[in-house]
């Protein structure tokens, strides 16, 4: 999309969320604590686009580890999304 609006007034800058504590996927996401709060994930990102106004991507340090994980090859790619789906998935279930 930035590239396709290159040309025009319209500015695009991608926010890179981390799995944040909303009730966007039910109200269980709200109260995770794996999730990020969202009271400390937008001062974030606020300040974040205030130091760096020409920044046309987001990435709070939250989402960093999720964002280069495949960097190190696929073993180490399988393994951070496999603790990262078990995590998740065993909070889900706490609530049970």
């Amino acid at each position: 999309m930035r590239y396709q609006l290159r040309e025009t007034a319209v500015e695009v800058i991608e926010l890179i969320p981390p799995y944040v504590a909303t009730t966007l996927l039910g109200e269980q996401q709200a109260s995770d604590p794996n999730a990020m709060p969202l009271d400390d994930f937008i001062p974030e990102v606020m300040s974040m686009i205030k130091g760096n106004p020409d920044a046309t991507e987001i990435c709070v340090e939250k989402v960093k580890p999720l964002r280069s994980a495949a960097e190190g090859g696929q073993e180490k790619y399988d393994q951070f999304f496999k603790h990262f789906n078990d995590t998740r998935s065993a909070a889900l279930h706490s609530d049970s």
